[in-house]
């Protein structure tokens, strides 16, 4: 006889798993029974033996110079494609070779990504055993003798499946179970080989079928576990930035200052090589993947997601060769660069995940770009759909356009606050709230002061990084002024989305003061160009370019971006605002804002560390949190 289950699928086809689960209910068949509700397994990427580990560094020192030289042949042919008579062919070949050329680049990743616990056809000892999701055969003591049990697996490729006898072995398909095991019960282990990435190519189900002589057969449908990104309302474990330079000062500082807060608030922080690539908070995204435990606890492994923009590329094999091992695992994603998009959307300081909310319990993520819409750039797409795949974080598309690097984290944080409405709240910038911040000044008669007060001694190329006019002449400056109005008027509107798809409410958002400046480091190159030209009409129109910049980067070092630690700590850049009775103003309102959600602010000093660089400190910063704890089936 056939007995089969059947899952619950939404009309995308993805499996709809937000209904609660029991915690440790399985399912029984006629032959076959599950130890996890629906039959969940986990895609096994961790390393839990570290084997992994000193091929990983091995791996990633030895694409060093193979790099430097697949760039130096893509920039000679480059050149060749510049002279070819047909810029139409020029531009196709050009494209391809992009395409090309970053598929020879992500040569490492690929090696890195598949060295894992799944990459092998055993169990690495008992932690990795742990791993595996138990399938038991039920119990047949009237079997014949002469009864002989066959196991089948639907997809093979997307999974190992292991028979437990004196140690675990890998079923294939002259695998075969005797009557005695068919009599006393056999015990099976499922372990995913890799993660959901696109549900119209595979939805995570896998069919296991016993068959046995004379008895007929029974199906059990598997279904992997999702990956879902972690929530800053999950303890904080651990800080990870990257090294500083020996004479970046001020970076060592605020690092060694933050290090102390996160220690106070049950933390650490950790400084990796970053392969001089300061942005932390860009090169992954901390995911984790779990199902229950044997004794109900969630059983899993973090995973961390890896940027597909290039430029973070090799920094981001730090998931490899420092963090992954038992219980972490990385995970590369493939991408084909297109002509027009813009890769500082796949960064994932431009991802976000929005805490709980009672329609997704464990979170949706938020990312941003130019509004997807036909002929415009945004996230990449094999990044999306991994996204969407995991059917459950449904992302949804931000509009960051309007900045000159474009991330979510450049105006919206979400932080903890036990006891309000959501367990949590919104923290967002407000250039209105700037604005006015700047007319008090003005009507206080210190407009003629400069705007950043208490500024320490800056030596070049900080003295003219650092915008030192005074506050009448920003308020003065139509570019400022409407960079800014811009500015809100595109808060706004993103806030409207965020309370159209998810509720939120005034009461949940936290307004702190915020300017943006369209001087940008892009405003400084153009504007030196401009200042070299010889009058005519080549440099007004370039000109003319100049001054209908609006796209906006924080002038005031931005309190959004900030590191979210426990227990009410904050850490936050000094805004270095305008100064009226010996006290920051910025730093005043910024203080009173969190003081009243319960929260305690520990200013830092990033300004010419990573505020002249167009980032602050969740963007040089990355966060590993106790996420392994939640029990998202229920």
């Amino acid at each position: 006889m056939l007995a089969r289950t059947l899952l619950f699928l939404t009309t995308s086809g993805a499996l709809a798993l937000g209904a609660p689960l029991a915690a440790t209910a399985g399912t029984t068949y006629a032959g076959l029974r599950t130890d996890t509700p629906r039959g969940l397994f986990l895609a096994n990427l961790d390393d839990d033996t570290g084997r992994c580990h000193a091929s990983a560094k091995k791996v990633a020192a030895d694409a060093v110079d193979r790099e430097a030289a697949n760039d130096d042949a893509f920039s000679k042919r480059r050149e060749e494609l510049e002279k070819l008579p047909d810029k139409e062919e020029a531009e196709r070949l050009y494209q391809e070779l992009v395409r090309t050329h970053r598929q020879k680049q992500n040569l490492a990743d690929r090696e890195l990504a598949a060295c894992n616990d799944a990459a092998d056809t055993v169990v690495n000892g008992s932690k990795d055993a742990l791993d595996l999701a138990r399938i038991h055969t039920i119990p047949q003591p009237t079997v014949p003798k002469s009864a002989v049990g066959s196991l089948r697996i639907s997809q093979p490729d997307r999974v190992h499946l292991f028979i437990k006898r004196s140690t675990w072995e890998l079923v294939t398909p002259k695998t075969r179970l005797t009557a005695e095991e068919l009599r006393r019960g056999a015990e099976l282990g499922i372990e995913g080989r890799d993660i959901i990435r696109d549900t119209a190519v595979w939805d995570g189900t896998i069919d296991v079928t016993l068959t046995v002589t004379g008895r007929g057969s029974s199906t059990v449908t598997m279904r992997e576990a999702p990956v879902l990104t972690q929530l800053n309302t999950q303890k904080l474990e651990q800080v990870i930035t990257g090294t500083t330079s020996d004479d970046d000062a001020e970076g060592k500082q605020w690092r060694a200052d933050a290090a102390v807060v996160t220690k106070k608030a049950g933390g650490s922080l950790r400084q990796l090589d970053l392969s001089g690539d300061q942005w932390a908070q860009d090169i992954f995204e901390p995911a984790y993947t779990s199902i229950p435990g044997p004794d109900g606890r969630p059983q899993g492994m973090k995973l961390l997601i890896g940027s597909v923009n290039d430029d973070r590329r090799v920094a981001s094999r730090v998931m490899f060769t420092e963090l992954a091992g038992a219980d972490i695992g990385g995970i590369h994603v493939e991408h084909v660069p297109t002509p027009t998009e813009n890769s500082s959307y796949d960064s994932m300081g431009n991802l976000e995940t929005i805490p709980a909310t009672s329609s997704y319990p464990n979170g949706r993520v938020v990312i941003g770009g130019d509004g997807f819409a036909p002929g415009q750039t945004g996230p990449a797409p094999e990044m999306l759909t991994l996204l969407k795949s995991q059917g459950l974080q449904d992302p949804i598309s931000l509009d960051t356009s309007w900045l000159t690097i474009g991330h979510v984290d450049e105006f919206i944080q979400f932080v903890p606050v036990p006891g309000s409405r959501l367990g949590w709240k919104a923290v967002v910038a407000d250039p209105t709230a700037g604005l006015k911040l700047l007319d008090q000044v003005q009507k206080a008669g210190r407009g003629g002061d400069k705007l950043h007060g208490n500024l320490p001694p800056l030596q070049w190329p900080y003295d003219e990084r650092i915008d030192q006019r005074t506050t009448n002449e920003f308020l003065a400056d139509k570019q400022f002024v409407e960079t800014n109005e811009r500015a809100a008027e595109r808060i706004r509107a993103n806030l409207d989305v965020l309370r159209s798809k998810t509720g939120l409410t005034e009461a949940d958002l936290v307004r702190v003061p915020a300017l943006y400046t369209a001087r940008s480091l892009d405003w400084g190159m153009l504007e030196t160009t401009v200042r070299s030209m010889p009058e005519g009409p080549a440099k007004e129109a370039k000109r003319a370019e100049l001054n209908a910049m609006r796209d906006g980067v924080a002038e005031v070092p931005g309190t959004v971006n900030g590191l979210v630690l426990n227990a009410g700590h904050y850490v936050a850049p000094k805004p270095f605002g305008p100064v009226l009775g010996g006290k920051d103003l910025f730093a005043e309102a910024i203080t009173k804002a969190f003081r009243k959600i319960g929260y305690q602010v520990t200013y830092v000093n990033d300004l010419t560390s990573t505020h002249v660089s167009e980032g602050e400190i969740h963007c040089a910063t990355n966060t590993l949190r106790d996420s392994l704890t939640n029990r998202w089936w229920m």
